[in-house]
């Protein structure tokens, strides 16, 4: 078994097709197919259902895909901590991050890591708290940055930065020029809210149950996938949402968006750094990771997002 057959199982399995696998990695389909057939002899399972309607991984497939995925993601690291012999003059991290930090944190980070490391190249994958925590574990990510917590010993979170979560309507509403509302005028309201995998979704659930608040009981009329859909949504006069405090510092200064505290019900959550407990660090990822922590950056996200 080699790496480059790893590689090759990986393409086939991430296409679903042999000739697009193959086509990804410049080789002809049967030398790809002879690979496959390789792997499953010397592993004595069937890795790939080939079907009419293309390729399917069998349940044997699908850990090898996740550990496949790790044994090159170990050889990522070997290679970066040998460059690092000689500095960190090349090298790039795959970062994941849920819709908060993607777009509010990093954004204002990136001129401090290029100041600091400007050999350090960042691919950075966006997903609701839930899918970044999943592609850590299969190896695609080396780092996320989340608002949400799976309780997993595979996992090791690090706290990063406070965020607040409020309640927002639109300049329409009739609750616009209101300070405060009680928690029973709030279950008069329609609401929008992140999808269940969301840190956002997770955070309001638990601050509810702290609150004494029946969950159910909440006119909930739309589930959406970003924080930006939740903000046009509300925007447009379309009910009422709860999103985090960084979001909304410009809709706020022109008048798109109102904040209106609710009496008895405070939403502060975490968001964490996070990793793979047993995967070995890469050199860009540490450095990243102790940059990222002692930035002042974190102290001045609110005038970041004023910007």
């Amino acid at each position: 078994m080699t790496l480059r057959q790893l590689e090759l199982f990986i393409a086939v399995a991430e296409t679903k097709s042999f000739s697009r696998g193959a086509e990804l990695i410049a080789l002809t389909q049967s030398t790809v197919s002879q690979h496959i057939a390789a792997l499953e002899r010397e592993t004595n399972t069937r890795l790939l259902d080939r079907t009419n309607k293309g390729i399917f991984l069998t349940a044997g497939g699908e850990i090898f895909l996740q550990h496949a995925r790790r044994v090159l993601a170990e050889r990522d690291v070997l290679l970066q901590a040998m460059a690092g012999l000689h500095g960190l003059e090349k090298a790039t991290l795959n970062l994941g991050a849920s819709n908060i930090p993607a777009n509010y944190l990093i954004p204002c980070f990136l001129p401090v890591l290029k100041d600091k490391y400007p050999g350090i190249s960042l691919t950075m994958r966006i997903g609701d708290s839930k899918e970044i925590l999943d592609e850590l574990k299969s190896g695609q990510l080396e780092l996320g940055i989340v608002g949400g917590r799976i309780d997993d010993d595979v996992y090791s979170y690090d706290p990063l930065l406070k965020d607040k979560l409020v309640m927002i309507v639109g300049p329409d509403h009739p609750l616009k020029d209101r300070q405060s509302i009680t928690k029973e005028e709030l279950k008069n309201e329609v609401i929008v809210v992140r999808e269940e995998g969301s840190g956002t979704y997770q955070a309001l659930q638990n601050a509810f149950l702290l609150a004494g608040i029946d969950h159910a009981s909440f006119n909930i009329v739309a589930q959406l996938g970003s924080n930006e859909a939740v903000r046009r949504a509300v925007a447009a006069g379309y009910g009422c949402a709860f999103v985090s405090d960084l979001s909304i510092q410009n809709n706020l200064r022109h008048g798109e968006l109102f904040k209106i505290d609710v009496e008895g019900l405070t939403i502060d959550r975490q968001l964490w750094l996070v990793k793979l407990r047993e995967r070995t660090a890469s050199p860009a990822s540490i450095a990243f990771s102790e940059l990222l922590k002692s930035s002042a950056i974190l102290d001045n996200l609110g005038q970041c997002c004023n910007v």
